[in-house]
């Protein structure tokens, strides 16, 4: 598994950014065709803007057998690939977090079936990665999520993010909703363009998973997509989703009270409104520390810091505009899966959006599931997450 993006509650890093790990496997390697030649894109009604297809790539093919010999331990038993997998990494059209549009990337990872029957569409969203070498488009190996998800049939599309893949380089929007949503929302129209350029048939159903940061990046998007839905935009059948940060100001503030119990002396430096109280040189230079602290020297991706500032300045209202996703009515299927034990990610947060959710009529619509490991950490969660992952939406899902 890729470590916790932040693991240490007792260090700087744990006030800004403790918050989200990435769900992948162990181990497993890459296997065929490096060369990566463009695939040709037949006319499809593909205006610009927004979800724009531009070009795809094919990356490479794995093996079903490479894919169950990468399964987290503890799956292997249950979880069964069934068929190699065609990975292309396609580029598109979105707007970054200053609303300038940009050519972003994303993984579209295609079961090889032997019939033409319709599949399901799974849009994966990815934990947080600290370099760009773990970024789906850079990660199409066997432990890859969405390549696993592939191999049980679905059509997963799995967006880097901005920041990642293409726009290596430009700020990851990180805990800021319109911009998350939009990066993932427009990549799925774009791969879905991108298939119809291949005749790669989806059968209409469509599923959102995440965890971690995926989860909130899932549940942003959801968000998005409910509130402005259209006949281009069809909701889910289901969204399954673990252990997201949905209200940021929660999370950091229960952050703070563990910064503070372990380390009595820096909670009290870095106490909401400290930076108020310092010029905009210093401001910068302890946010920069900060960031330094939690990504630490090796990570290559640059992110966007707004999410902190808003914390550190007490800006509740920002907060709640730009980053928080709990308050708002579903009109798809939802189920939270969460650990009652994790540190990393406080399990108020899902305490939070159910109750925000069931106050606004939406009860129906809503489920959760804890997590059964022991202790239920943030970490120890993931193989369960997992596999009750694939089990419900297994159960749904039509064509596998």
């Amino acid at each position: 598994m890729h470590p916790d993006f932040l693991r240490s509650l007792s260090s700087y890093a744990a006030l800004g950014l403790a918050i989200c790990l990435g769900v992948a496997g162990c181990g497993g390697g890459g296997s065929s065709n490096s060369s990566n030649p463009p695939v040709d894109t037949p006319d499809v009604a593909n205006p610009p803007g927004p979800g724009h297809l531009e070009v795809a790539v094919f990356l490479k093919t794995l093996s079903a057998g490479d894919i169950a010999a990468a399964l987290p331990a503890g799956t292997s038993a249950t979880v069964i690939p069934l068929y190699s997998v065609d990975t292309y990494k396609i580029t598109y059209t979105t707007t970054d977090s200053s609303g300038y549009s940009v050519t972003a990337s994303g993984l579209a990872a295609i079961p090889r079936k032997a019939t033409t029957q319709a599949s399901p569409v799974l849009s994966y969203q990815h934990a947080t990665v600290k370099t760009d070498a773990e970024a789906p488009t850079n990660h199409a190996t066997p432990d890859e999520p969405a390549v696993l998800f592939a191999s049980l049939g679905y059509l997963v599309s799995a967006a880097d993010y901005v920041g990642y893949g293409a726009t290596r380089g430009l700020p990851h929007p990180y805990l800021l909703a319109a911009p998350t949503a939009a990066s993932v929302a427009d990549f799925i129209t774009a791969s879905a363009r991108w298939r119809k350029t291949r005749t790669i048939a989806d059968n209409g159903q469509l599923f959102f998973t995440g965890y971690s940061e995926g989860a909130y990046a899932t549940i942003a998007t959801l968000r998005s997509l409910t509130q402005n839905k259209g006949a281009a935009s069809p909701l889910p059948v289901t969204t399954y989703v673990g252990s997201g940060p949905y209200d940021v100001a929660l999370t950091l503030n229960t952050l703070l009270v563990t910064v503070r119990q372990q380390n009595p002396a820096l909670g009290a430096l870095i106490s909401p409104g400290f930076l108020k109280n310092l010029g905009a040189n210093d401001r910068a230079n302890v946010r920069k520390l900060l960031l330094l602290a939690a990504l630490g020297p090796q990570s290559d991706i640059s992110f966007d810091p707004t999410f902190l500032d808003n914390f550190l300045n007490d800006d509740v209202a920002a907060i709640a505009s730009q980053s928080n996703v709990v308050d708002w009515t579903p009109q798809s299927p939802i189920v939270f899966f969460a650990g009652k034990d994790d540190t990393t990610v406080p399990y108020a947060n899902t305490d939070s959006i159910f109750l925000a959710m069931t106050n606004r009529g939406a009860a129906s619509l809503i489920a959760r599931v804890d997590c059964p490991a022991i202790p239920s950490e943030h970490l120890p969660c993931v193989p369960p997450f997992l596999m009750s992952d694939i089990a419900r939406l297994g159960v749904l899902a039509k064509g596998l």
